[in-house]
């Protein structure tokens, strides 16, 4: 996630992000949004809905004027923002995988949508087999439980970073996250505990199943994941946080989101992770881009930029 809360506590919280809901309402898909075939693999993107957050919160320590710029570039000119939530559904011979689980019915009103999209899609539940974390932030994990507190994805493996479990189920985990995100740690604890019996940890280079391996992208949490597809010679990456806005992370990879836990590593990561995504001519998928949130990285002057496909 980018972007500052603006409320000190998730009961405030919620009630602020409806106020705010209200008044800056834009049209977001509510379900499927696009879907892509790499050989054997069919990939779709589904919106868990979305979060308003404080513009400035995508790059709080950038000069005013090149951020307003930045911004406005990417569409974002007033005081907060619409950050969407883009949840991949990858479908193989053998599995269906999510990779993450989005918010779930407790985090804020207009999230929590991704499993009446799945109904909408005509994807049972139970039919997913595998669950791979990006990372443990609540619009990423708190959806492995539903509103009776039983697992979402009964029938499914979950798999996390084993830095990432660690980090979340530290004792003074609370201390080291701001005030207002504290109640972070609680939901992120609680959900390992709800799956800790099908948890499986996993590294960099790791292949879940043959053509789909994990790539660490460490910087914006502890232990952040993100998810390379390849077939033949094609590629796709699921990215999760690792690169979240269209123009700011892609052209001035060098700014600190408010949200990246380890921003010094969150900057190395973004800056390896676009020569590395523009060299292997890779699609990808961002949670929070623009929907769909698929994507390409391409050359711009002496950097990158975004080019939204679908």
């Amino acid at each position: 996630m980018t972007g500052k809360f603006i409320t000190p506590n998730r009961r405030e919280f919620i009630g602020g992000t409806a106020a705010l809901c209200a008044a800056t309402a834009l049209p977001f898909p509510a379900f499927a949004s696009n879907k892509i075939k790499l050989g054997e693999f069919e990939v779709t993107t589904f919106s868990d809905g979305y979060i308003t957050l404080p513009t400035t919160g995508v790059a709080p320590k950038a000069d005013p004027a090149a951020r307003a710029a930045a911004l406005a570039k990417a569409g974002l000119t007033g005081e907060t923002r619409k950050s969407p939530i883009n949840v991949t559904l990858i479908k193989t011979p053998d599995d269906v995988i999510l990779v993450d689980a989005g918010s779930g019915p407790n985090f804020v009103p207009t999230t929590g949508k991704l499993e009446e999209a799945l109904g909408e899609a005509d994807v049972d539940v139970e039919s997913i087999t595998k669950v791979i974390f990006t990372h443990a932030h609540p619009d990423h994990i708190w959806g492995v439980v539903n509103d009776f507190d039983e697992l979402t994805f009964p029938e499914a493996t979950y798999y996390v970073a084993e830095k990432e479990f660690a980090f979340w189920n530290e004792p003074d985990v609370a201390k080291k996250l701001r005030e207002d995100r504290e109640f972070f740690a609680v939901g992120a604890k609680s959900r390992f505990k709800a799956i800790e019996e099908k948890i499986k940890f996993v590294k960099d280079d790791d292949e879940v199943v043959s053509g789909i391996n994990i790539m660490e992208t460490n910087g914006h949490t502890q232990g952040h994941l993100s998810v390379e597809v390849k077939s033949g010679s094609e590629t796709l990456v699921v990215l999760g946080d690792a690169l979240t806005n269209p123009v700011v992370s892609f052209e001035h990879p060098e700014w600190q989101p408010e949200s990246d836990q380890v921003p010094d590593q969150a900057i190395a990561t973004r800056k390896r992770l676009l020569d590395q995504l523009h060299s292997m001519k890779a699609k990808i998928i961002g949670y929070h881009l623009p929907p769909p949130g698929i994507g390409m990285v391409v050359k711009k002057g002496n950097g990158f930029a975004y080019e939204a496909l679908g």
